[in-house]
């Protein structure tokens, strides 16, 4: 993970600091640099972060389905931030 991300991760207090419209430039500008593929696994990576709900009994609450779903539509707010931006 670039090391931008990993402080920007390490940082985190709230979890509304993972929501698109809140992401700092500095994250937005690594995201933007990224293959596709890339992009994707870590829109997964912070959608599972932003969105996972752990329960006494198992640390992911969130199936497979879900996870891509969430990062399907972190993905595109994402681009519609980007494209504000402009």
């Amino acid at each position: 993970m670039h090391p931008v991300l990993e402080k920007f991760l390490a940082g985190i207090r709230a979890l509304h600091q993972l929501d698109p419209k809140n992401l700092p430039q500095e994250v937005v500008a690594i995201l933007v640099k990224m293959s596709p593929e890339e992009l994707f696994k870590t829109c997964t990576q912070f959608a599972v972060l932003w969105h996972n709900i752990p329960t006494k009994d198992s640390a992911l609450s969130l199936s497979g389905e879900e996870m891509q779903t969430l990062a399907e539509q972190y993905l595109q707010a994402l681009i519609a931030r980007m494209k504000e931006s402009r």
